[in-house]
């Protein structure tokens, strides 16, 4: 089995390869010395012309030879110098197979060195632990070009894994403190043998907020994990009717609580956007600003034109962000800290979506608040491709000029 594996590898195929290369090019050569030698030395005696002459001057010793005589002299000795070349050729050629193929088995070991080094990388990368790359160096060919896109699939596989495991403590956070409220509160009532009526009722009203609040959270963690916030194909958004459904929609629970809702803007100002992801971030924005915002407050929806931008915003009269955490704010991690904002929690889930909206459309969100003034936030929009953001903002945070500001 193990020479079944040696004789399958690609390091003993390139060795073959390189051997069959070298064998035959040397064999080539070889070959055409031997021809081009045969050729030459079968040919007519270059003594052919030589004249009767005396090869030994001692008295009586004398040799004499007529052309023929000389002519095959030298043809016997070509001949024996052909046979000789010949069998040369053999033995060179007998040796040089053997040295080609360790040259072979060399080289394909240096060639395929960093083949192993991406092999060896894979081998030790573990699921808790993808921070191993390769780095190879060397000339940039083909195998520093297929370790440098194995070293990009890892730093996309390292930050799926992260972004999963980061989805998964958002889950878990995001999940726990409604259903410990849940559980707490039927916890209450069925261990008073004595609730009445009303105070069941209370419990249940509870309990319909905390499930409502998990499922907006479950379907806004859905969305954020899916990155499908773009699903529909663009199309023209009248962002003054879009803040205006929103406003409609929010009546009812402002009224509950005692909130004004005023809208600004008229309808007509349009813009190229995918409806659904647009209106979901800005009901998150004013669903934010209803349930932080005080009694007796407003909270304004607005959209409009400046300059290239569309723009479409939620301002509240709510607790306010700490200039500390503005930076922050938009992280899915932030607004954990319920003390941050008298008790009630803004959560940066939600706030990360809006980003995401805004940036899928090319565009930018800004934000200016105060704590216990109140906070404003706007989505952008470009009216056209090459709108500069830079006439939006200077920080990628704080507007230039807050279209919300009163």
């Amino acid at each position: 089995m193990a020479d079944k594996h040696f004789v399958q590898s690609i390091r003993f195929r390139m060795a073959v390869v390189y051997t069959l290369v070298v064998f035959a090019l040397g064999a080539l050569v070889i070959g055409a010395i031997n021809i081009a030698l045969t050729s030459r030395l079968s040919g007519d005696a270059v003594a052919a012309d030589l004249q009767i002459r005396r090869v030994a001057s001692e008295p009586g010793a004398a040799i004499w030879l007529d052309s023929v005589s000389l002519d095959t002299i030298e043809q016997l000795a070509n001949q024996r110098a052909v046979e000789q070349l010949h069998e040369m050729s053999l033995i060179v050629l007998g040796v040089l197979f053997p040295f080609s193929l360790l040259a072979g088995w060399f080289i394909a070991g240096r060639v395929l060195r960093p083949v192993d080094d991406i092999a060896a990388v894979a081998q030790e990368i573990q699921a808790s632990d993808l921070s191993r790359r390769i780095h190879l160096d060397g000339p940039d060919d083909e195998l520093k070009h297929l370790a440098d896109a194995f070293d990009s699939m890892l730093d996309r596989i390292e930050q799926g894994a992260e972004d999963q495991r980061r989805f998964i403590q958002d889950i878990s956070h995001e999940l726990r403190n409604p259903l410990a409220t849940m559980a707490t509160s039927l916890d209450v009532v069925l261990s008073d043998a004595d609730s009445d009526a009303d105070r069941l009722r209370s419990t249940a009203q509870i309990v319909r907020r905390s499930l409502d609040r998990t499922t907006r959270t479950v379907e806004g963690l859905m969305r954020f994990a899916r990155r499908d916030l773009a699903t529909e194909a663009e199309a023209t958004v009248d962002l003054g009717l879009l803040t205006r459904e929103v406003v409609d929609e929010l009546k009812a629970p402002a009224a509950r609580r005692g909130i004004s809702l005023a809208h600004v803007g008229d309808a007509g100002t349009d813009v190229r956007a995918d409806r659904t992801s647009l209106r979901s971030a800005i009901a998150n924005l004013a669903g934010n600003a209803v349930r932080l915002a005080p009694p007796g407050s407003t909270v304004t929806c607005g959209a409009g034109l400046q300059d290239d931008w569309a723009w479409v915003g939620v301002r509240d009269e709510g607790p306010g962000i700490a200039e500390r955490d503005h930076r922050l704010v938009f992280q899915r991690n932030w607004g954990r800290d319920r003390s941050r904002l008298r008790g009630e929690e803004r959560s940066g889930l939600g706030l990360s979506i809006v980003r995401q909206v805004a940036e899928a459309g090319g565009g930018t969100v800004t934000l200016t608040s105060t704590p216990a003034v109140g906070s404003s936030f706007v989505v952008w929009l470009p009216l056209h491709a090459g709108a500069n953001t830079a006439a939006l903002t200077l920080d990628g945070i704080h507007p230039v000029r807050d279209p919300l500001a009163g």
